[in-house]
């Protein structure tokens, strides 16, 4: 597997067997080898100008079809030749079509950092870099990856949200390898003047990160037509109760439901009088949210660390990492249509069946941020219906749950939230948490 270079990795060593010596003698001088300056408005720290990587990352397609993406990523300040400046990642999504017709999708991992250190510039420096750039030093990732069915209709996709999905035997897609290394300018340019495979154009990726004045006009109308691109993916992340189970035994209903939600003498939160619902979630409020909804997916990188869990494993649950499975939002284009919401409950389905195991279910809400602004009361008629605004307001506050697996499909109809969400509970030995993966896409052209 290729690496980063090897005085990266030798800095990233080095500052990991330094800290500890450093925080033990509490001496300010002892710091001074560290370059450490605030993050800009693009999430980077440094100067982000001219900052250019090489991103590597192959596939194998149905165990016969080698899919590579082999790109060059400007990550901080470029000027084309035009005049035009790009802020922050480009490509920052980069999608291939497969031989059968699907579509391959890639997050471009947020390394830049880890870059401008092997380059000997500031950059930004706390336990969540080093950690970070060491799992990417030494190639223990994989870029965030979404995988369509029809490379003709990328609205709805599917996200492997860790690396053991890659293993499952219904999934078309395996991985393969993927590194990063420096480059160049030169090296950027000459290949965004010829790269011609990328599926998405610069307005597909978005109102949120469109600069263009005509791309900024397209979306500010609403049309029911548009495609909208997913830039999230939602789904449920189960974890076993392990030494908890004992505890929650005694909420568990006497007619020993497959499915149930947390009992109604339980508060919503902690008030430091006794439990709570968030106590029989055993991760949440602890480390599991310190700085992700994943252990596996650090908020902001766009890519998974490696693990080392049994990723062979048939069971429903993990004791090392949460299992994940696909959730789907009656709010989400393209599910939502005209007059789907016209009932105020929002619905959310959740697929447990084995085939769907590590996978998110990847969709745009129907309303993003900047869509339809020149005409929202449109967009708002044509979901909710006529006289909407009661309709808008509501919306949401009932939920109907729709849970499948391999032996039912079961409903729960009629839940208030927020007794609904983050949370259910799967007999007495886990609880489904919730989870959104947010990838942060789209360069800023001016």
């Amino acid at each position: 597997m290729r690496k980063l270079s090897a005085s990266l990795a030798g800095k990233i060593r080095l500052q990991v067997i330094l800290l500890p010596i450093c925080l033990i003698a509490g001496s300010p001088p002892a710091f001074a080898w560290i370059k450490s300056v605030p993050a800009n408005e693009y999430g980077e720290s440094g100067d982000a100008k001219g900052t250019y990587f090489h991103l590597y990352a192959k596939y194998s397609v149905g165990g016969s079809e080698r899919l590579v993406f082999d790109l060059q990523i400007s990550c901080g300040t470029h000027t084309f030749e035009d005049g035009r400046l790009v802020h922050g990642y480009l490509p920052a999504l980069y999608a291939k079509e497969t031989a059968s017709g699907a579509a391959v999708m890639l997050a471009t991992p947020r390394v830049c950092d880890a870059i401008r250190f092997a380059e000997d510039r500031p950059v930004a420096d706390d336990e969540e870099f080093r950690q970070s750039w060491k799992q990417v030093v030494e190639g223990n990732f994989i870029p965030f990856t979404i995988w369509f069915e029809d490379a003709s209709n990328l609205t709805h996709g599917f996200g492997y949200a860790a690396e053991s999905a890659f293993d499952n035997p219904a999934s078309p897609l395996t991985f393969v390898d993927a590194w990063v290394e420096p480059s160049s300018e030169r090296a950027f340019s000459r290949w965004y003047k010829t790269e011609k495979d990328n599926l998405l154009k610069e307005f597909q990726i978005g109102p949120r990160f469109v600069t263009g004045e005509d791309d900024k006009a397209y979306w500010a109308t609403f049309d029911p037509e548009k495609k909208l691109l997913p830039l999230s993916c939602t789904g449920v992340a189960i974890t076993p109760f392990g030494e908890d189970q004992r505890e929650v035994e005694q909420y568990y209903p006497t007619a020993r439901p497959r499915y149930w939600l947390a009992p109604e003498i339980l508060p919503d939160t902690r008030n430091g009088e006794g439990r709570s619902k968030l106590d029989l979630v055993p991760k949440l409020g602890t480390e599991y949210y310190a700085s992700s909804p994943s252990q596996e997916f650090p908020i902001g990188y766009n890519y998974l660390r490696l693990s080392e869990r049994d990723s062979k494993s048939d069971s429903l649950s993990s004791d090392e990492l949460p299992d994940y499975y696909p959730a789907y939002r009656s709010d989400d284009y393209p599910f939502a249509g005209k007059g789907t919401l016209r009932e105020e409950r929002l619905t959310v389905s959740v697929d447990l069946r084995p085939e769907r195991k590590g996978l998110l279910s990847c969709a745009s809400p129907f309303n993003p941020l900047g869509y339809g602004m020149a005409n929202f009361g449109q967009m708002y008629e044509h979901y909710f219906g006529p006289g909407y605004g009661e309709r808008l307001v509501n919306f949401g506050k009932v939920i109907d749950l729709e849970i499948i697996d391999e032996r039912e499909r079961i409903e729960l109809e009629g839940i208030p939230q927020p007794l609904a969400l983050p949370h259910f509970l799967i007999e007495d030995k886990a609880a489904a948490e919730f989870v959104t993966f947010d990838f942060f896409g789209g360069g800023h052209v001016e």
